[in-house]
């Protein structure tokens, strides 16, 4: 592909004005070339700060009357599918927040005419950018720590529910485990080799709900229309143990507000009997000439949002499959799905 690619943008919240737009602008060969929010104002507003030529309330009138080459869908979880649909109909190629979908079913009929349309679906999960995750998983892949059998993955924030379509589950699926756990399970998953799972046993709850804290701030949807209502129907703790064929256990824990202590970002170890590992601070732990070692790998950080969105570019461009592929989506909401399933039937539930 000689010309620039030709991108859109469908649901302008707060996370496409932040990460994704900016960074589309200022990629080389890129046109940011419409937006489109079922909000008339916000999709003006934002076609004229940014100086994108086109903008639109619907997606299938942006897909008609924009010359696209991708698609960039930023909206609430339960319409990422309908919407991708339409994109691959029209042979547009599809980038999608996180999660992929909420239901396997609409997911899995997606991927099949996706790949009938030729169509490069990839999903958004910007931790996999991360230098200290990037050099994590080299040494991992090399075989560093041996046989991994347990790896313990995390993310509690002390106050920190988003407001909006968030806890509605009408509208995201699910609340913690598929927002931010959904963050936590990938990247683990992924570090790991992503094995197949043999079994998983969870727990969701609704802890805290609708808290009234004081002086405290968190996230918020910047479309106002979606929830006004302040429906909270979702968990806000979710914790699983799952077993893989390979014999990794994964120990998950994910809540946006509990009453314990916060931590600074995704937590992740992982114990082999070679040697092991903790993500942040990224240290290293081993044996050597029979002596126990820890040491901290050197290195610059990088913007994991640049260059997750300059992948996709690259991947538009040259045909690649994506480092998070819709396949790699559906693996990851089957492993979402199967941890609320097996809370909502207060057992351990298995895969054939």
């Amino acid at each position: 592909m000689k010309n620039d690619v030709n991108i859109g943008v469908i649901g302008i919240g707060s996370i496409a004005e932040t990460s994704h737009i900016p960074n589309l602008k200022a990629a080389v060969g890129v046109r940011l070339a419409a937006v489109a929010d079922v909000d008339l104002d916000r999709a003006r507003e934002i076609s004229q700060k940014y100086e994108v030529p086109q903008f639109f309330t619907t997606a299938e009138e942006m897909f008609e009357k924009s010359q696209l080459d991708a698609v960039m869908i930023c909206t609430p979880n339960g319409t990422h599918i309908p919407i991708a649909m339409k994109a691959a109909d029209k042979r547009i190629h599809v980038f999608m927040e996180k999660p992929i979908g909420t239901d396997l079913k609409e997911v899995e009929k997606y991927l099949r005419f996706a790949k009938d349309k030729n169509v490069l679906t990839m999903v958004g999960m910007p931790h996999r950018f991360r230098r200290d995750a990037q050099i994590l998983k080299a040494y991992a892949s090399k075989g560093t720590f041996g046989n991994v059998y347990y790896v313990k993955a995390k993310l509690f924030r002390r106050r920190g529910t988003p407001k909006g379509w968030f806890t509605n589950k009408a509208l995201a699926g699910g609340g913690a485990l598929m927002d931010i756990g959904v963050h936590v399970l990938d990247l683990a998953w992924w570090l790991i080799g992503k094995p197949e799972a043999r079994s998983i046993t969870g727990k969701t709850v609704t802890g805290l709900g609708n808290y009234e804290t004081n002086y405290v701030s968190s996230w918020e949807s910047s479309n106002k229309q979606l929830n006004s209502a302040r429906v909270f129907d979702v968990d806000d703790f979710g914790a699983a143990w799952i077993r893989f064929r390979n014999g990794v256990v994964l120990s998950l824990e994910t809540a946006w507000a509990v009453n314990g202590e916060q931590d600074e970002g995704i937590e992740i170890e992982i114990f082999g009997d070679k040697g092991g590992a903790v993500l942040s601070p990224l240290s290293i732990f081993s044996e050597e000439e029979g002596l126990l070692s820890k040491h901290h790998p050197v290195f610059e950080k990088n913007e994991p949002f640049k260059d997750e969105i300059g992948h996709f570019i690259h991947c538009i461009r040259t045909g690649s499959s994506p480092l998070i592929d819709g396949e790699d989506g559906y693996e990851v909401l089957k492993l979402l799905m199967g941890i609320y399933e097996s809370s909502n039937l207060g057992k351990e539930i298995c895969f054939n």
